[in-house]
């Protein structure tokens, strides 16, 4: 093996390491819930909703709860976690956010946060 055969071979396994790095800073440490309180005359809700399991499907171990406050149990579990306004999304039981995340990529971040 030549020199630049070596110094290929390094070069290769170093970005190979690199990768697997960057993959795993996106997954989150734990399994991450985002519940989001839904209503169903709220015009911004099927948007938070779609958010959260537009992220679910992009990144591993994340699980989407739509409580809906139009049922007993959700109108139970919205007075438990203090909800006045919907949509209002939590990921592992914290307020993320009231009305819907502004972006996706802010969901992301907000769901490493409270992962951690």
């Amino acid at each position: 093996m030549t020199e630049i055969d070596e110094l290929a071979l390094i070069r290769k396994k170093k970005l190979e390491e690199l990768m697997k790095k960057q993959q795993e800073a996106a997954i989150p440490k734990q399994p991450a819930v985002i519940e989001v309180f839904t209503s169903p005359t709220c015009p911004h809700c099927p948007r938070a909703l779609e958010m959260a399991n537009m992220l679910a499907s992009r990144v591993p171990g994340i699980r989407v709860v739509e409580v809906s406050t139009a049922i007993p149990q959700g109108m139970a579990k919205a007075a438990m976690y203090n909800v006045q306004a919907v949509p209002m999304v939590f990921v592992n039981g914290k307020k993320a956010f009231t009305g819907a995340p502004p972006t996706l990529e802010a969901l992301h971040e907000a769901v490493k946060k409270m992962s951690a």
